[in-house]
């Protein structure tokens, strides 16, 4: 692999094995980072691993949920020990927990477990990677702007909320404001901390869904939601994560960038009658939310 804008970083990337995550990681790993994987499925890892591999990337695998303050301690001493250093990491893992649901719906412990997925590890994996990522340092000959970068992985649903899904609006909120606090407490020591907030992106497992409940008719109802008239792909937030942890944004910090096509710019009285002609042209459509209990938001 030939140099990249990465060569000789280091970069976790939690729930790395597929779908975004797994998307992210390798490109990182094509743009010359030296990645961990962190994720609980140790199979689909390893794949996504060998793939990078393959592509003549450099990656290891890690199993744990980061949940755990015991796996984000372990996640960073492990990328200290095989790679001699760490300069970013990618928060994107999240397990599903919360449920569907209002205020008066989710029981206690079903928001103390989504939250703590949602936004939790998030703080624990930045309370453990801070110190390794300043003790890395700014290489030689560079300003401490150079020292590290963390990118967190929010949603258009942190941005616009949804009546139903108390759990996962609020956890996706609550990511901004840990990224703009983080930014404002480590923009100092030169770190940059900023989140992607992704639209509608075709994962593997997303891809399974609309294969088994929708239809091409579903799908265009779907892409017409998007200025850009296409649904999103992990390569898209990819390329997104890998800019940001680029030397030509080190002057970006607390930001929020939506990489929606567009979705959240669009004026929603004009969009709900452009779709109610689409939806009364074309009865027979069939998208994946149409299943009961589709599951949360994959934005």
């Amino acid at each position: 692999m030939s140099a990249g804008k990465l060569t000789g970083k280091t970069a976790i990337v939690t729930g790395g094995a597929q779908g975004i995550g797994g998307g992210i990681a390798r490109q990182l790993a094509a743009d010359g980072a030296q990645v961990l994987i962190v994720d609980i499925n140790e199979e689909v890892a390893n794949a996504n691993a060998e793939h990078i591999r393959a592509a003549g990337g450099t990656v290891s695998c890690m199993l744990g949920d980061v949940v755990q303050e015991e796996v984000a301690n372990a996640m960073v001493a492990r990328a200290v020990e095989e790679y001699g250093r760490l300069d970013i990491l990618v928060q994107n893992a999240f397990s599903g927990a919360g449920g569907r649901g209002s205020a008066v719906d989710i029981e206690p412990a079903d928001w103390r477990a989504g939250l703590a997925s949602l936004v939790d590890a998030l703080y624990l994996g930045a309370r453990a990677a801070i110190p390794a990522i300043e003790a890395s340092g700014a290489p030689v000959g560079r300003p401490a702007t150079e020292v590290g970068r963390i990118v967190n992985i929010s949603s258009a649903h942190g941005l616009m909320q949804a009546a139903g899904w108390m759990v996962y609006e609020v956890g996706k909120t609550a990511v901004i404001g840990l990224t703009r606090q983080l930014a404002v407490e480590y923009g100092p020591v030169g770190i940059t901390v900023n989140a992607i907030a992704p639209g509608h992106i075709l994962t593997e497992n997303l891809e399974k869904l609309w294969a088994a409940e929708g239809n091409d008719k579903g799908r265009r109802l779907f892409e017409l939601q998007y200025p850009v008239r296409r649904m999103g792909k992990p390569e898209d937030i990819a390329t997104a994560v890998a800019f940001l942890c680029a030397p030509e944004a080190s002057f970006i910090t607390g930001v929020v960038l939506p990489v929606d096509g567009g979705h959240t710019i669009q004026l929603q009285e004009n969009l709900v009658m452009d779709l109610k002609d689409y939806i009364v042209e074309n009865p027979d459509l069939r998208t994946y939310f149409d299943v009961p209990g589709a599951g949360v938001p994959r934005h």
